[in-house]
């Protein structure tokens, strides 16, 4: 893993799409692309190829672990390790895609971990960071409000920081985003910027 400034800085993406090189995961190639720039080690991590079960509500995660053996077990020591998170995700009906809720709802076990057993993931504050990408096809005035709020308490339950979204309206069909240069500039910085507060450079 790379150190900068004596800080090992590992940023991860996550492609919450069920859809291959769509548009937020477009974005996220930019994003992780200016973390490399910057000299973090980046990981993109694509939910489409991951099984996940659904959350059981059996509240078996009160005890600090789930009861469910399947890919979060090879999930979730990343989310544990990374130094920042980037979530990127289409907007469905208002909220994000079954995939990426799957992992969030799984997640519940850290916030047990973090909020009834008082064994929270280390991590400095401000130096572990948290973004949101987000993509939808029309351009309602709340069309990120669910997303926006589901992310935040899944970086709260991670011990990350909310620091980071870029929400682009209206774009739908694969690959239009990159006719949208504008946004493509703001997500290579997004990945500059998520990597300077962690090393101080």
């Amino acid at each position: 893993m790379t150190a900068i400034n004596g800080r090992s800085v590992l940023v991860i993406g996550i492609a919450g799409s069920p859809r291959r090189q769509g548009n937020s995961e477009l974005l996220l190639d930019t994003v992780l692309e200016g973390a490399r720039v910057k000299g973090a080690t980046v990981e993109k991590i694509v939910l489409a190829g991951f099984k996940i079960n659904p959350c059981r509500g059996c509240d078996y995660c009160r005890s600090g672990q789930c009861i469910q053996r399947d890919d979060m077990d090879l999930l979730g020591p990343r989310l544990e390790q990374a130094a920042a998170l980037v979530i990127a995700s289409p907007i469905f009906f208002y909220g994000v895609p079954a995939q990426l809720k799957a992992m969030i709802d799984r997640s519940q076990v850290y916030w047990n971990r973090k909020h009834r057993l008082g064994k929270p993931i280390d991590r400095e504050p401000g130096r572990n960071l948290g973004a949101l990408i987000a993509v939808g096809a029309t351009r309602g005035e709340k069309l990120f409000t669910g997303a926006i709020l589901t992310i935040k308490y899944f970086f709260n339950a991670l011990n990350l920081d909310y620091t980071r979204e870029l929400l682009v309206r209206g774009v739908d069909a694969s690959g239009a985003i990159r006719e949208h240069p504008e946004e493509l500039a703001a997500a290579f910085k997004m990945g500059q910027d998520l990597v300077i507060p962690i090393t101080g450079l």
